[in-house]
């Protein structure tokens, strides 16, 4: 009798447990993609903006929560921007939730309402976005490091030259981020060197007019013999430093950045440099800490730009920096 009578049971149970298991996994799947019926409507608020101009429209949209949200350019009556580049950021300047060069940008509405805003990038002073974009496939136009900015002065080789030049540099690119409307970051002087922080100063640069690495952003005296001169070649270099440029003017970045008469960075130029910063998903102006993976990211390429360049910190590396392979 017991050997009849245990596989009767033993088969019982195992149906048993596979319809349970059935019955769960049927569950999980549910909970995973849920119908639309079971999804409540969010109300999702934009503010659009010229990224250098200000203000321009806004718009709503009202869907379902978790479900793809589409903005395309079709839909925006604006004038005065690029019509390919797009940037989606939670709050006023927060986390980058989208970001396109093809004129729509995607992204997955949230669980409640919602305000965002959508940066346009301005097209006012024919900026060519490309000469950003071109290099961002090879880890470059993008920013150096996580926002706040932090520079010490820094003379190297025994040079050195006037300060209110390198203040004058500073303050002009400090004014290229802030906005009435919103501030996409700063660059703040502190006294000594620290972690995640670069040098400015003077130095041989390599017998250049000016030269940069990670680390730090120079201008020869000898070579840039008056204050314009200088002004314009510190611009250039802590420019390209920032956002991991390279003589994106064809011979130099000065001549598309700088203004030839003053030396001043012009409108170009805050256009240029405000779009890295608004567009890079390292940035964003929240009381949190940047995400892991981000901060994961941007060690693993300063490994890769220290590997490049196989300097420290105070060190002149062995070949130039105008010699980086494109």
């Amino acid at each position: 009798m017991l050997d009849q009578w245990m596989p009767k049971n033993l088969s019982a149970s195992i149906c048993f447990c596979l319809a349970v298991l059935a019955c769960a996994c049927q569950q999980n799947s549910q909970d995973k993609n849920p119908s639309p019926e079971s999804l409540d409507e969010v109300v999702l608020s934009f503010e659009v903006y010229n990224h250098t101009q200000g203000f321009v429209t806004a718009l709503e949209r009202i869907t379902l929560q978790e479900v793809p949200v589409t903005i395309d350019m079709s839909d925006l009556d604006v004038e005065g921007v690029e019509e390919n580049r797009m940037v989606v950021r939670k709050g006023r300047f927060g986390d980058r939730v989208a970001f396109s060069q093809s004129g729509t940008a995607t992204f997955q509405a949230p669980e409640q309402d919602e305000s965002y805003t959508l940066y346009l990038m301005n097209a006012s002073n024919g900026v060519d976005y490309r000469k950003v974009d071109t290099w961002t496939s090879a880890n470059e136009g993008i920013l150096e490091y996580i926002p706040p900015l932090q520079w010490y002065r820094e003379d190297r080789n025994g040079m050195t030259g006037p300060e209110d030049v390198i203040l004058d540099a500073i303050s002009q690119l400090n004014d290229a981020l802030d906005y009435p409307w919103a501030k996409y970051g700063t660059i703040q002087r502190i006294e000594e060197r620290k972690n995640s922080s670069f040098g400015v100063g003077y130095g041989h640069c390599r017998n250049q007019f000016g030269w940069h690495n990670p680390y730090w952003a120079g201008v020869n005296p000898w070579h840039c013999a008056t204050d314009k001169m200088k002004l314009a070649t510190f611009l250039e270099e802590i420019f390209e430093l920032l956002t991991r440029l390279n003589d994106i003017g064809g011979k130099d970045t000065a001549s598309l950045i700088t203004d030839p008469d003053t030396g001043n960075l012009n409108e170009v130029g805050k256009d240029l440099l405000a779009y890295v910063f608004v567009k890079d998903e390292k940035n964003s102006i929240t009381d949190s800490p940047p995400k892991e993976g981000v901060v994961l990211a941007v060690e693993e390429s300063k490994q890769r730009r220290d590997a490049r360049f196989a300097v420290t910190a105070g060190t002149l590396p062995s070949q130039p920096d105008k010699a980086l392979l494109r």
